[in-house]
């Protein structure tokens, strides 16, 4: 998401790089170009003038801080400027205590991902509230089947009637239901249309008036482009939006209409869909959407993909083996492992400061390097992996022929792997990679992880 604004964004900010002062010119340059990058990328004209309005008075002016230097001090006022326009407000879903009924209501266009979404929320607060979904689309039957299977896949309970012609009715006896099943979280779907209407907004009110709704949350397709300004704002004025939730954050589309969300709603951005998985669902934060589209990447982000791709304990044992130098093609099986469950390399490098621009047909290539490099350790027998002995050619040649790829491909890896290994047994260059980590806020607890 926001590759090309950010790319446009650097070119802007790696001109002023360097410069002693900034004149107001510089500024003003700097600051116009910006705004036409964030309309390029579908950002409403209104929210790119506020843009330009708010960043012109927190930059022309200000007194130059002692010992910063003028380029970072603008960049520091644009990215808070950003934070501004993205909005930085509250997160997740408001819940009730635990005693009361949270009841979320989640509504959008057909095709925005409400469905899915409202299953990625019911794994989400799971472990916190016991959840109850309920599906009220009843012009698309399909749509509640969908949502009666992802409620079985989840593990949480559910509430359709494909009968039921009336919304609210269906509301009123899933509401029956979860007052004497205790269900104190009901995340609710319901019906989306092509486009807005009437009959919609009216169906809709008349679901709201039905229940004490504690949140109305509009889900949005966030490659959707200039369009989801303008519904944003029909929704905001029909029945209210307390919260949006963006979904297909992570495609690699302009984007740039969800930052104008928070001027067409006056609400802020709560989650963010992150892929196809129940589990790609993920606060949204304000200030980290802002450093990513500057360039500065989300090194909290990748730490947390760490964390959960890698346990405490392989961590240490992969330390460990570093330490003693016994590395081997097992371990190197977990390295990919792991970066397959962090969202693989294009996901990673995107999350990492300065890696905006590096090229994305080269991160494909490595990609697939790692998809044939799993099949080739895993066409080798368990002493070849503990990397005892050189590999001759006839094992090289078996190798090569159970895990359908060539003599060179198997040659690669060998030479990659020993590339690593001879990289990991340097304590000189491990010291570097702690310390370059640990400028970024990491701990060696995380660089563990990485390892």
């Amino acid at each position: 998401m926001f590759d090309n604004l950010t790319k446009s964004i650097s070119n802007v900010l790696s001109k002023i790089q360097g410069k002693k002062t900034l004149t107001e010119k510089d500024i003003n340059d700097s600051l116009l170009t910006i705004k036409e990058a964030l309309l390029s990328a579908d950002v409403s004209l209104e929210a790119a003038n506020k843009f330009l309005e708010e960043a012109t008075q927190r930059a022309i002016g200000k007194e130059q801080l002692e010992g910063v230097d003028p380029a970072n001090q603008f960049i520091a006022d644009v990215h808070d400027t950003l934070v501004s326009m993205i909005g930085d407000g509250e997160t997740g879903l408001k819940l009730e205590a635990v005693e009361k009924t949270t009841i979320t209501l989640l509504f959008g266009l057909q095709g925005a991902g409400k469905t899915t979404t409202a299953a990625k929320l019911a794994k989400y607060y799971k472990e916190k509230r016991r959840v109850f979904l309920v599906g009220l689309d009843v012009h698309r039957p399909a749509a509640m089947e969908q949502l009666a299977v992802l409620a079985r896949e989840v593990g949480v309970p559910y509430h359709i009637d494909t009968k039921e012609k009336k919304p609210y009715k269906i509301l009123k006896k899933a509401l029956s239901i979860a007052k004497k099943e205790h269900y104190n979280m009901i995340l609710v779907d319901t019906a989306g249309r092509l486009e807005i209407d009437e009959d919609m907004m009216l169906e809709l009110r008349r679901v709201v008036n039905s229940a004490d709704v504690t949140e109305k949350i509009l889900v949005v397709d966030s490659t959707a482009g200039q369009s989801v300004y303008d519904v944003a704002k029909s929704f905001q004025d029909n029945i209210g939006i307390n919260g949006v939730i963006l979904t297909k954050f992570d495609a690699g589309v302009r984007g740039g209409a969800a930052l104008s969300l928070k001027y067409a709603t006056g609400s802020s951005v709560r989650l963010i869909g992150t892929g196809e998985h129940l589990d790609d669902i993920d606060v949204f934060d304000a200030k980290r959407i802002a450093g990513q589209i500057l360039g500065f990447g989300d090194i909290v982000k990748l730490v947390e993909k760490a964390r959960a791709a890698i346990s405490e304990k392989e961590a240490q044992e992969m330390l460990q083996k570093v330490i003693e130098n016994n590395f081997d093609y097992n371990d190197f099986l977990k390295q990919i492992e792991a970066t397959a469950k962090m969202g693989g390399i294009t996901k990673m490098t995107s999350m990492i400061p300065g890696m905006a621009n590096i090229d994305t047909d080269l991160i494909s290539k490595e990609e697939e390097k790692f998809s044939r490099y799993k099949a080739i350790i895993q066409s080798m027998t368990k002493k070849e992996r503990l990397a005892l002995f050189p590999l001759n050619n006839s094992r090289k040649v078996r190798i090569a022929n159970g895990s359908g790829q060539s003599i060179y491909e198997v040659n690669q890896l060998i030479k990659q792997f020993n590339m690593m290994k001879n990289m990991m047994a340097s304590t000189k260059k491990m010291d570097k990679i702690a310390k370059s980590l640990e400028s970024m806020g990491m701990s060696m607890d995380d660089l563990n992880k990485f390892m």
